[in-house]
């Protein structure tokens, strides 16, 4: 690249100096007209004073006083140049690296400017220097600066350029400063720092571990996936060995993506790294190891983690979940509850009295979803009180006063409940159902005008409802208590910046049960190219998912005497959810239909969704 530029300079420079040499042979040559009146007026000087006056100014310096050919101004045209190719020259090389779909077109800006504004345009063709330069040095930071902030959107803070991190560590080491407190090599790159964490361990245990872990080689490329995994919003990392290979994936909304595929002698010191972290045994292959890290992200944000490994017969899977401690949906437009599903909550939470069953899937928002109900309720007018475990912990809401029981001490909820029921409270919250006395205490107190709601793991209201059966109830106690139970599952959103648009033909739209008519268009992840076709840009929203960020999709059922005929006569979860469609319940279908109509998600989604 630069040999290339080289040679157009001066390719440039003989032109400009050939234009010189050929104007002055030939543009100022004098014709035999010229020449003739030019000998006139010879003859005129001779009989004047003007050869005297002639030969004195030749003396004195008739021509200036000089000093046009300014070496310091060539030299700031030069440096200024070389400086400009070597740019050029390391965002070719940069857009090479990172796969820029557009490197040719900023190669052509590039090198258009440099020709026709810092070669022979502004420095050549404004008179005054210092003006030029300013044009020159305004056309050559544009497109660099414009560049940076393109390519540095999608990568993580490490591999930023012409940031203040960066400008400063690129002086340093032009002028070979040094810092008074030099980084070590797991503060380098990423700024992501792992460190040990276990409850109940000496915190001089814990640095310890964190040492021997970060001076084995496997620290740092351990470190820069998990760092890798946390930029692109993962909240778990599969690490899948076999006997030659190991496997990446990172999952992200949900679902597991592959990242890449590392070989053994890459993948083992990482792993060895790994276990020293947590205190476990590095050369254990076979048996489950488990334990819990922290990962902190630029000093200030903290993502907890469990680290569990397991052999298996083709190798081991180590499988690390990030502890998400902050709650994503904080109202019912952030979990898409919307009518007609947020009628019925409402209502729900406005009955009297009966028992209140919320419940989803496992890592699918519950806690989440069942905050937004305590904040839907009326907690102003009602008598509202929570009873929850000492170490599992919820958020906290306003106006909803919490009692705790221990189950490290062996304490259950039948611990305290007697005399939270002692104060009469309206409105009982009982997250996470544990025992039969329990949820028999809580269904007999609905008749003393006393609203239960409680949570419950499961993938639908059939399998919600059995779980609580299965806890040993009788069933004509739980179906003649139940009022509401309401089911949620996590669906992805198409990213907005790169769905694309289609006309969904009619047979489509009958088979969604969505009327012709109602909807212009459907939309979908982006397809690939055809043939002949340009590849658009990567997105970088998305990295190329298609998918970003989940909303929730709803199942409400508000029991009526079929649907209690159902749950007494139910064997089993299958019997009790067929048992429900003949009933008349549509299940999570109108929910998810809903979202596909509007353009949240897709048609390929809700049907992965369904089918769990």
């Amino acid at each position: 690249m630069i040999k290339r530029v080289f040679v157009l300079f001066c390719l440039v420079l003989a032109i400009t100096l050939s234009s010189g040499a050929f104007v002055g042979s030939s543009a100022f040559a004098l014709d035999d007209d010229e020449k003739e009146h030019l000998e006139r007026l010879n003859t005129l000087y001779k009989n004047s004073d003007y050869p005297a006056a002639g030969e004195k100014a030749l003396k004195e310096g008739w021509y200036g006083p000089g000093g046009y050919f300014s070496i310091v101004k060539i030299v700031i045209a030069l440096i200024g140049f070389w400086i400009w190719v070597y740019m050029i020259d390391w965002m070719n090389r940069d857009a090479e690296v990172l796969q820029n779909p557009n490197r040719g077109i900023w190669n052509s800006i590039n090198c258009g400017l440099l020709v026709l504004v810092g070669g022979v345009g502004t420095l050549l063709l404004i008179p005054i220097f210092w003006i030029g330069l300013g044009a020159s040095f305004v056309a050559f930071w544009a497109p660099v600066i414009t560049y940076a902030l393109i390519r540095n959107k999608p990568l993580p803070p490490h591999e930023r350029v012409l940031t203040p991190d960066h400008v400063y560590f690129c002086i340093a080491r032009m002028l070979r400063m040094k810092t008074p407190d030099p980084k070590q090599s797991h503060e380098l790159g990423p700024p992501v720092a792992l460190k040990a964490l276990q409850k109940d361990t000496a915190k001089i245990d814990l640095d310890a571990r964190t040492l021997l872990a970060r001076n084995h080689e496997g620290f740092n490329p351990y470190r820069f996936i998990l760092a890798n995994a946390i930029f692109k919003r993962a909240t778990g990392v599969m690490f899948d060995y076999s006997e030659t290979e190991c496997q990446v994936r990172f999952q992200i909304d949900g679902v597991w993506h592959l990242t890449q595929t590392l070989t053994r002698e890459q993948s083992d010191p990482m792993l060895e790294s790994a276990k020293l972290l947590i205190g476990a045994n590095p050369n254990e292959r076979r048996k489950r190891q488990q334990g819990t890290f922290v990962a902190v992200v630029e000093k200030k944000h903290n993502y907890e983690a469990e680290f569990a490994s397991q052999g298996v017969p083709t190798g081991e899977k180590v499988l690390i979940q990030f502890t998400i401690t902050k709650v994503p949906f904080k109202t019912s437009d952030d979990i898409g509850l919307v009518d007609p599903e947020l009628s019925k909550v409402r209502h729900a939470l406005a009955l009297p009295e009966g028992v209140m069953l919320i419940s989803a899937p496992l890592a699918n928002g519950l806690r989440s979803t069942t905050n937004v109900f305590m904040k839907i309720a009326d907690r102003y007018v009602r008598d509202f009180v929570a009873v929850e475990d000492e170490r599992n912990k919820y958020e906290s809401v306003e106006n909803l006063p919490i009692t705790f029981y221990d189950s490290a001490k062996g304490e259950t909820p039948m611990s305290v409940l007697p005399d939270v029921f002692f104060k009469e409270p309206q409105v009982l919250v009982l997250r996470d159902m544990i025992n039969k006395e329990t949820l028999e205490r809580c269904c007999n107190e609905t008749e003393n005008t006393r609203l239960i709601i409680t949570t419950v793991r499961g993938k639908d209201c059939a399998e919600a409802i059995f779980q609580l059966l299965a806890l040993g109830i009788s069933p004509q106690l739980l179906a003649s208590k139940l009022a509401t139970v309401t089911c949620q599952r996590l669906i992805r959103r198409l990213c907005t910046d790169c769905k694309e648009a289609f006309q969904p033909p009619p047979a489509m739209l009958q088979k969604l049960g969505i009327r012709p008519g109602t909807v212009e268009n459907l939309y979908r992840i982006r397809s690939e190219p055809k043939e002949g076709e340009k590849k658009p840009l990567p997105c970088l929203r998305c990295n190329e998912i298609g998918y970003y960020d989940r909303t929730a999709m709803f199942e409400i059922l508000e029991m009526n005497d079929a649907f209690r005929k159902v749950i007494l006569a139910a064997k089993s979860v299958e019997q009790m959810r067929q048992g429900f469609q003949q009933a008349g319940h549509k299940g999570f279908v109108p929910s998810g239909l809903a979202l596909v109509a509007n353009g949240t998600t897709s048609i390929d989604e809700l049907t992965r969704i369904l089918k769990m």
